[in-house]
């Protein structure tokens, strides 16, 4: 018997046999893998592409976005090799940093600021945090309004922006992403919704509404975590666009932009767009607004970079996050964490493995190139 066992038996500590859930890692783990081969097998890369990106560990997407065919691809933290790991990285920290909900609350306890909280929608009915009831939707409404001049809706569970809507109230006139709604539309449209967050619309930074007004633009983070404590491994402040709205969401073909950020100064850099082929596109304006990008520093970016490294400590089994923040006038707001995140975002602009630091983190959890 060992001696952890013998005291266990001493103290009359009943042994907690479920507590490592590896069966239930590993079975998620392959699932992952083979939802990724899965999703391959359906895309449109030519055989010619797919023998050239998958002995090296990357979708033909990536392959393309990435321009692997003249860049050195062992820099690249690769697509296949990651799939499996990348659940198990954070284990069953995956649905406490990446539900919405559960993650305000956690970010509250840590002194972090997010948008406050309004409300939920739970198969289309209105569920109040305060305890006020709340059966009905147009008096829920009336009784968010109070509160925010304009409201969020997203599921407490989702990922590149799917599901987000803007709802607000103009000279009693509702409106939904910016288009005038009529209360039958507008509660119609709720009652189809479950799991749903609503929480307050945040006024973003006076730089990033200067560079495209009509969408929040958001900061991403990629945040990683070894012996020493989490790190900033990159960033990237992403701008929506007319293509992308209401959000400023950066996949291919989706319209939005992605700047890098000097993650020392929090400083930007010239952004990329990719059209619906993968192919980018450098800015250092504005396609729209005729801003400028490139050279524009974040206010407060140190301060949200802090507020990141406090959320990392309060959630002490996850070792890799993507952040998103959307910064204010007086500070910064975290939205969400992704998690797993994806990592085209960041690596469109650098690879992460340049990096040694970054390189031996995912070494260490047995992600490496071909």
């Amino acid at each position: 018997m060992s001696a952890s066992a013998e005291l266990f038996r001493k103290f009359s500590i009943e042994s907690n046999k479920r507590a490592t859930g590896e069966l239930e890692l590993t079975i998620r783990s392959w699932l992952r893998y083979l939802r990724s081969w899965k999703n391959e097998l359906g895309s449109d890369g030519s055989w010619r592409e797919r023998r050239r990106a998958w002995p090296l560990g990357f979708r033909v997407a990536t392959y393309r976005l990435l321009e692997l065919d003249r860049r050195d691809h062992t820099l690249y933290v690769p697509d296949f090799p990651l799939s499996r790991p990348a659940t198990r990285m954070n284990g069953f920290w995956n649905p406490i940093i990446g539900n919405k909900l559960v993650l305000s609350y956690v970010a509250q306890a840590a002194g972090v600021p997010c948008p406050a909280l309004l409300g939920a929608l739970v198969h289309g009915r209105p569920y109040s945090f305060d305890g006020t009831p709340a059966d009905d939707l147009t008096a829920a409404l009336e009784q968010w309004t109070q509160t925010a001049r304009r409201m969020v809706f997203r599921p407490h569970w989702s990922g590149a922006a799917e599901g987000v809507f803007f709802v607000d109230r103009e000279s009693g006139q509702w409106r939904i992403n910016d288009q005038p709604a009529s209360i039958t539309e507008l509660t119609t449209l709720l009652r189809a919704l479950h799991r749903y967050l609503v929480t307050e619309w945040v006024e973003q930074a006076t730089f990033a509404r200067r560079i495209y007004p009509r969408t929040p633009n958001t900061l991403r983070v990629l945040m990683l975590r070894d012996a020493d404590g989490p790190f900033v491994a990159a960033a990237v402040h992403r701008f929506g666009s007319s293509r992308s709205f209401p959000v400023d969401n950066f996949h291919a073909g989706r319209g939005g932009l992605g700047a890098p950020v000097d993650i020392a100064t929090g400083r930007l850099g010239a952004a990329l767009g990719a059209d619906a082929n993968g192919r980018m596109t450098p800015f250092t304006h504005h396609p729209e607004t005729n801003e400028r990008i490139d050279g524009v520093d974040i206010p407060h970016y140190h301060a949200a970079i802090d507020g990141m490294r406090r959320l990392c400590h309060a959630l002490p089994e996850g070792v890799w996050v993507g952040w998103d923040a959307l910064m204010t006038d007086d500070g910064y707001r975290i939205l969400e964490g992704n998690s797993p995140p994806g990592l085209h975002v960041w690596q469109v602009h650098e690879p992460l493995l340049r990096d040694a630091r970054v390189a031996r983190f995912f070494a260490a959890h047995g992600v490496g190139t071909s």
